[in-house]
């Protein structure tokens, strides 16, 4: 069936709902790829934002084809994860696709040198409830996949800087809690203690830092060097440094450092010192020019952490994610109803007094769904019957060309545990009886506009009509309408 959701096109994942809680940072003039990318859902969304770049990438070429109608403005390929794109991005996602890679941590590592220093991988993974570091083999309604516990996706994930966010949205049959997860390359950290002189900042270095053997870097200690030549430094640096320097001014040294634009080669002497590992900063630093000193540590490699301040300011809040997802279906919505592609018309036939006895659904088509002429196109759903109809069934397809009878040959135990409650209370009829059925129709069958329906005791029982909608029907499409009219009648 239809696979990702859109305004008037129901799919078998709440696309909404996942973009929601998937809460991806701010996109604009960013470099985005999405891995699985289906028909584009989530590279709309980027577009929308402002992303600079938006690639997608996936092995259906129907999806690729669709995708590509949808969002022209994005790059979409028919290409697995074996041959990825050339980097770097600033974000990555890889939306419940992970359990199909034959090697799944080989994977992870190869996405996460797609990224760019400060780019984020966007994971949607199952996490099996064991407490050993392994992957856990999980039966599923459709195979067998390999998902890993708590512990093995922190093995994985060791080397780099990762968060479960939270609950993803599950899907119907899936046996275990979908959850998100962002992952970034790690940096050396930097803890800043920026307050004014006497603020308690050398205390708590002495009791924090140099208890856990972390690298302190003293303000005070690096102006006096600098003053006494003991640092390469810059003539600029050393006469803002040294004019009327005294531990008792160390807050007027700073602002002349800082307003004179010296930050970069301040910091550059402050990581020599650290010897690029994690360190804390004991330095004043003036409020006005924190962030100037934040952004110069980003660009030397490092994560700053100001000690009075710990939001991760590049991961939207929920309700922020809830609002601009929103806002994105509210444009979907809008960008359905000017779309003149062809898109799939669904009509419902089953009279209301044979429902009580036929419960039925149609998994492909559904309406609103872009339609690609390619060579065929799949129809799949099931049907189960009562009294009277629980007899041997056959799925008929009515055309302008003629009718075609096919077989139910699938099982479907999701379906027999939502319509009976349970296996064990499923009718006997149908505990031994296929009740799904899956055919393809072609693309010409799909132009003139075609019918399903149930045969039951030698009874025709019409379920649904699908027709063509959108630009590009033309003359001949109306002309097969009113064939396959006429046909009917006959």
């Amino acid at each position: 069936m239809q696979y990702q959701s859109f305004p008037g096109v129901k799919g078998g994942s709440q696309s909404l709902a996942k973009l929601v809680a998937l809460r991806l940072p701010a996109l604009a003039g960013k470099r985005f790829l999405d891995v699985g990318c289906n028909e584009g859902y989530f590279c709309g969304y980027a577009l929308r934002e402002g992303a600079e770049t938006v690639v997608g990438l996936d092995k259906s070429a129907a999806a690729i084809q669709k995708a590509q109608r949808r969002f022209p403005q994005g790059r979409f390929h028919r290409q697995s994860w074996e041959s990825l794109p050339e980097g770097p991005f600033d974000v990555v996602t890889l939306l419940s696709a992970l359990h199909y890679a034959d090697d799944q941590e080989a994977l992870v590592h190869r996405l996460m040198t797609l990224l760019s220093d400060d780019g984020l991988l966007v994971l949607e993974i199952s996490i099996a409830p064991d407490g050993g570091d392994k992957w856990v083999k999980v039966k599923r309604s459709i195979d067998e996949r390999f998902f890993p516990t708590r512990v093995k996706l922190g093995t994985v994930l060791q080397d780099y800087a990762w968060k479960v966010i939270g609950h993803s949205v599950n899907q119907a049959g899936d046996p275990l809690q979908r959850y998100v997860v962002h992952v970034r390359k790690m940096r050396p950290y930097a803890y800043l203690m920026m307050e004014t002189p006497g603020s308690g900042k050398s205390t708590i270095s002495r009791r924090l830092f140099k208890q856990a053997k972390v690298p302190v870097v003293g303000g005070d200690r690096v102006y006096l060097q600098v003053s006494e030549g003991k640092h390469e430094a810059s003539e600029a640096l050393r006469q803002a440094v040294s004019e009327g320097f005294t531990t008792a001014s160390i807050d007027k040294v700073t602002a002349r450092v800082f307003e004179g634009g010296l930050a970069d080669e301040l910091v550059d002497l402050w990581v020599k010192q650290a010897g690029k590992h994690d360190f804390a900063l004991d330095s004043y630093v003036p409020e006005s020019h924190r962030e100037a000193l934040r952004d110069a540590l980003f660009r030397k490699g490092y994560f700053p952490v100001d000690l009075n301040w710990t939001t991760d300011a590049d991961l939207m809040t929920p309700a922020r994610s809830t609002d601009k997802a929103s806002d994105y279906e509210t444009w979907l919505g809008k960008q359905a109803r000017l779309d003149t592609q062809p898109s799939l018309n669904v009509s419902r036939l089953l009279p209301d007094a044979l429902k009580p006895s036929i419960r039925w659904h149609l998994d492909h088509p559904v309406s609103g769904q872009l339609f690609v002429e390619d060579e065929s196109m799949k129809v799949a759903g099931w049907v189960v019957t009562f009294g009277e109809y629980q007899q041997p069934l056959q799925i008929y397809v009515e055309t302008a060309r003629g009718r075609r009878l096919f077989e139910f040959d699938r099982s479907r135990k999701d379906v027999l545990n939502a319509v009976f409650g349970s296996l064990e209370a499923t009718a006997p009829f149908w505990q031994g009886q296929p009740c799904g059925f899956s055919f393809e129709v072609t693309k010409e069958d799909v132009n003139s506009g075609f019918e399903i329906g149930l045969v039951v005791n030698q009874q025709s029982i019409p379920l649904a009509q699908v027709s063509l909608e959108g630009a590009g029907n033309g003359g001949s499409r109306r002309l097969g309408a009113r064939l396959f009219k006429q046909f009917r009648k006959l």
